[in-house]
């Protein structure tokens, strides 16, 4: 009985099951109050006319879309692309779909995504945030999970990492292996991710007893060519630093091919270590360290902390899970002792 060509309603599934419209719908949207035999009798029905269930009309009905939009600054980032991976493998799981918007780390696009029409259809929200002022996801009328960056204080549901430890933790490796020239690519101190990271940082330097020339401390964007621009920057110095930390894996990319192009050999000319991994720093002799962070996870315990909150499973207070990080030793650091 089946039809390709026709799109078969739900009133075609009620007659053929012998019961009404509103019980076919319940049965359809998995609702209460239907016996285990009608049950099967009206998705048999649906089975044998080739129904397709029109999710957008049943969240009208319902409420819930049963989607969920993952918010990150860019796709080119493979930080941000690992975290969708995340969240869409937790989500298909439980029954949920994934939309993806890029903002381009722009407040106008963020604003207009989740104030808009488009804000209204999801049911919630996986945020990298462009914004840095929490109240706003806090305004929105569905459930929000902020990952990576986010404000100290804030209230909000998080997954985050121990930035000041990762920083701590590469700067101590460089400290370690006699570097006290240290040149360091700091990404914008907004958010949680750039202030943490360099106090990581700065700590190290203290408990080693190694001042920290302000001329070594370069601020960037988070964006590679900003990591090339500002390492040029630091090579073309009269007293050029020993080594050079890059705070993110863009930064670090930069920061390769700013010591290529100056015609320098990383692990022999110069140190370099970076924050998060990436292809190039682990396939690229001699190998960069780095400190290496569960992203995929991350994507999943923000999609498992959404939906559990859209699905009422969770305390209403909302909880910020930090994770741990991991060394990564290469061959990109001297040893100069």
């Amino acid at each position: 009985m089946k039809n390709p060509g026709r799109t078969i309603t739900i009133k075609e599934v009620a007659d053929l099951a012998g019961v009404s419209i509103s019980t076919v719908s319940r049965v359809l949207n998995d609702l209460d109050r239907v016996s285990d035999e009608t049950r099967i009798k009206v998705k048999e029905a649906a089975e044998t006319l080739g129904y397709i269930k029109n999710g957008l009309a049943a969240s009208m009905k319902t409420g819930s879309t049963k989607l969920i939009v993952v918010v990150v600054p860019d796709i080119i980032n493979e930080y941000y692309t690992s975290v969708i991976q995340g969240v869409e493998d937790v989500a298909v799981n439980r029954g949920y779909y994934t939309l993806v918007f890029s903002t381009g780390d722009s407040l106008t696009k963020e604003e207009e995504l989740l104030n808009g029409e488009f804000g209204r259809m999801v049911d919630g929200a996986v945020v990298i945030p462009a914004h840095d002022n929490m109240d706003f996801f806090r305004e929105f009328e569905k459930p929000v999970v902020i990952v990576d960056r986010y404000i100290p204080g804030s209230k909000m549901d998080a997954v985050v990492i121990d930035n000041f430890k990762g920083s701590h933790i590469l700067t101590r490796e460089l400290l370690e292996a006699g570097h006290k020239d240290i040149g360091i690519l700091i990404g914008p101190r907004t958010f949680n991710i750039g202030q943490e990271r360099l106090n990581g940082f700065l700590h190290a330097m203290e408990e080693y007893h190694v001042p920290v020339l302000p001329d070594y401390i370069k601020d960037c964007t988070w964006y590679e060519e900003s990591g090339y621009e500002k390492t040029m920057e630091l090579l073309s110095m009269d007293c050029p630093p020993t080594a050079v930390f890059a705070t993110n894996n863009l930064l670090c990319l930069g920061a390769m091919e700013a010591i290529s192009d100056k015609g320098l050999m990383i692990g022999r000319d110069i140190s370099l270590v970076g924050f998060d991994d990436n292809i190039l720093a682990k396939y690229m002799p001699p190998g960069v360290t780095v400190v290496r962070r569960a992203t995929i996870e991350m994507g999943r315990l923000g999609a498992e902390k959404l939906i559990d909150r859209l699905q009422g499973k969770k305390s209403r207070e909302p909880r910020k899970i930090v994770m741990g990080v991991e060394l990564i030793r290469r061959g990109s650091v001297v040893n100069l002792k």
